[in-house]
């Protein structure tokens, strides 16, 4: 093949497969040439036909099946996450059952609650001592039986104690904001803070993310004013939503 100033033969095997890919060429779900077919068509060894395809299927171009080859894998438009609008109106449930709704999904998802002792990390995301009792919840959640995403939250029980809503998921009403409504502690604002970062194996097989897909993780804590009342890590993959933000502004005034 031609050299291309810069690119080793593997690079540019993959840029060209690429090129084809995100051009149309090649669609979701057809079959990508066989080793032999890339090694006769770029004239190269199959060493550098095999860097090639991983270098795509790291970047969730392709997949491989075992004992049927590689694939151009489906590119799931990602849903628009309105992070900027997260509770435009108080909810009366919970929110990713309304979000589910909205886009005509059935939303479901499993949990498993038990108190524990708060980490350092987490004792200072809630202003509370290491060591003290706290509710932990994980959650999977699922739209139309596929998962969605991964939550891991944590309450203090010096809050929540003896109430009806100590287990999140025993409450007489869900979602975070109904909840602590229900008993007289109503939130005031809720900060978020998002990384990107590489999926970890056991994310991996609870969200079938794709080899080379990154995952979002928020970091969101809910208020009482001044005080944390709740704080939690939601994990999702990055090419499942796009976060989307709306930004009001102070009304223009005329300079004095």
């Amino acid at each position: 093949m031609a050299s291309q100033t810069g690119k080793s033969a593997y690079e540019q095997v993959a840029a060209d497969l690429r090129a084809q890919i995100t051009d149309g060429e090649l669609s979701a779900g057809d079959q990508i040439p066989s080793e032999a077919e890339l090694m006769t068509h770029y004239g190269v060894s199959r060493i550098v036909v095999r860097m090639a395809v991983d270098v795509l299927q790291n970047e969730g171009l392709v997949t491989k099946k075992q004992g049927a080859g590689t694939f151009v894998r489906e590119q799931v438009p990602p849903s628009k996450r309105i992070a900027g609008d997260l509770y435009g109106t108080r909810p009366k449930s919970s929110p990713v059952q309304t979000a589910a709704a909205r886009a005509g999904q059935q939303a479901e998802w499993e949990w498993n609650s038990r108190a524990t002792a708060a980490t350092k990390a987490v004792a200072e995301r809630l202003g509370i001592e290491p060591g003290a009792d706290v509710m932990r919840t994980t959650y999977t959640f699922f739209a139309d039986s596929s998962p969605i995403k991964l939550s891991t939250s944590y309450e203090p029980l010096s809050i929540t104690r003896g109430t009806p809503i100590e287990q999140p998921e025993a409450s007489p009403v869900t979602g975070v904001v109904p909840r602590f409504d229900y008993i007289g502690l109503h939130i005031t604002h809720v900060t978020e803070d998002v990384v990107a970062r590489a999926a970890r194996p056991h994310e991996v097989e609870q969200l079938r993310v794709a080899p080379g897909v990154p995952v979002f993780v928020i970091t969101r804590t809910y208020f009482v004013g001044d005080r944390p009342v709740e704080t939690c890590d939601i994990v999702t993959a990055a090419d499942r939503y796009s976060l989307s933000y709306t930004v009001q502004l102070p009304p223009y005034t005329e300079e004095p």
